[in-house]
């Protein structure tokens, strides 16, 4: 009887601590995302090929951002299980070894697409304007690389450590700020000058360089238990740097390889058509509101995972997963519901021609069908696996279904058969299928669960 009681206590307290933690991931994602669909819809109104151009940019940052994403979601296993014993000193090494490589990756990036965005940008198109555009977008944004890697970082560190409402406002505050300098700098409203695609970059970059000081200002300027001189976050050795790249290498791996088959597939859709690949680049910006609510619950299982293993509650944890799966599954099912809802109003807000909007329409209802999957594979790698330190089986899941059946079914549909787009976007699900037979045994075996501390 007192083992129930207790089950039921910690029960209310694990479903008031994943809210507290995902409500503001939540929104902080909803307002990322939000970002992403202001400049798509503002840049819609210059024609499909600037959304094909910036579509076509941001593939860069994308795969900058998930290998950033990668190396970051390594040191917050550090980060959760360092807070869950409440060993700070060591946490903020941790920190300082995850700027100090994600900064190395950041200024690489920046040079290829500051110096060289020629090069990059002529995988994905011969046609002259979208190929000008995507370069003049590229340059610019290339800046902001290195300040968006450090504010992933503080990101991680302050969700690890039961903060996740700075993130939030920081990307309310970068949001509204994008949002006015975008309706200022790409139409050349109230004397600002019309910049177009390059007005749509320079107001990006102002809103991740805002979003990096307010971060950095409640992180290292006020009182805060993450608060760290420049000598306490280089007090990381070797053995730790071995520890972190032990953990953290997987995951990084997992990241550039899974963005690397994203890339893939874009260039496969790009050879589609302008038409087919703008069609794409709306139905991602799109989906991408609607998945906020998953990512939400997954990174804040993820800290919870790494706290109650640092603090050595491994059957709470086995109790509160079971409970996160089924949360999750609801969520997934309300999620594609909401979305075969609301996809024709969404689609109304943009300009565009006939086919590109029925094309836009037809995809969303075939992401509709892999949303409650797609949502339990994000759960058992990024929430579960990742956050109890499994991440070598985390990349195994996700090059094996990725690399052996994703991308060789799309390379082949789109640039041998040449088939609708449609076809494409399916044969991609197959993908998420096979990796949820892939993890969802893993998961009842338990061996996810590692101390790494």
């Amino acid at each position: 009887m007192q083992m129930k009681n207790l089950v039921s206590v910690e029960s209310k307290k694990f479903y008031r601590i994943l809210l507290t933690l995902a409500i503001p991931i939540i929104v902080q994602n909803f307002l990322s995302s939000s970002l992403n669909m202001v400049d798509n819809l503002m840049i819609g109104n210059l024609g499909e090929e600037s959304i094909a151009a910036v579509g076509q940019a941001n593939q860069l940052f994308f795969l900058f951002t998930l290998m950033s994403f990668g190396l970051n979601s390594g040191g917050a296993i550090f980060f959760s299980q360092f807070h869950g014993n409440k060993e700070y000193k060591k946490l903020k090494g941790y920190i300082g070894i995850t700027m100090v490589m994600g900064t190395l990756i950041a200024l690489v990036f920046s040079f290829l697409a500051i110096f060289v965005p020629e090069r990059i940008m002529g995988i994905y198109s011969e046609d002259p304007t979208v190929l000008q555009e995507s370069v003049n977008y590229l340059q610019i944004v290339g800046f902001s690389y290195v300040v968006t890697n450090l504010s992933f970082t503080m990101v991680f560190a302050l969700r690890a450590t039961n903060q996740a409402f700075v993130p939030m406002i920081s990307s309310v505050a970068g949001l509204a700020t994008n949002t006015v300098l975008n309706y200022f700098l790409i139409n050349g409203y109230y004397g600002f000058p019309r910049l177009e695609v390059r007005g749509a970059a320079i107001a990006t970059l102002i809103a991740r360089i805002l979003e990096f000081l307010i971060l950095f200002y409640v992180m290292f300027i006020r009182k805060n238990i993450l608060n760290a001189k420049v000598k306490e976050l280089l007090s990381f050795n070797r053995e730790n740097v071995r520890k972190y790249l032990s953990i953290a290498s997987p995951v990084i791996l997992n990241e550039t390889f899974w963005s690397l088959g994203i890339i893939v597939y874009n260039y496969s859709y790009s050879k589609l058509g302008v038409s087919a690949f703008a069609s794409i680049q709306i139905q991602n910006t799109i989906t991408q509101l609607f998945y906020v609510f998953s990512f939400g619950i997954c990174n804040a299982t993820a800290i919870v995972t790494g706290n109650l293993i640092g603090k050595g509650g491994i059957d709470l944890l086995k109790d509160y997963s079971r409970r996160i799966i089924r949360i999750t599954l609801a969520i997934g099912l309300t999620t594609s519901a909401l979305l075969f809802l609301l996809k024709e109003p969404i689609i109304s807000l943009y300009v565009l021609e006939e086919g590109t909007r029925a094309t836009a329409l037809r995809l969303l209802t075939i992401v509709c069908l892999a949303i409650p999957v797609r949502f339990l594979n994000v759960l058992f790698i990024v929430g579960l696996f990742r956050g109890g330190g499994d991440t070598r089986f985390s990349l195994f899941a996700e090059i094996t279904s990725l690399w052996f059946v994703g991308v060789p079914l799309v390379t082949i549909g789109a640039l041998y058969f040449k088939l609708p787009v449609e076809t494409v976007l399916l044969l991609s699900i197959t993908e998420e299928v096979v990796k949820f037979f892939i993890c969802f045994p893993r998961f009842r075996s338990y061996k996810w669960i590692r101390s790494i501390i």
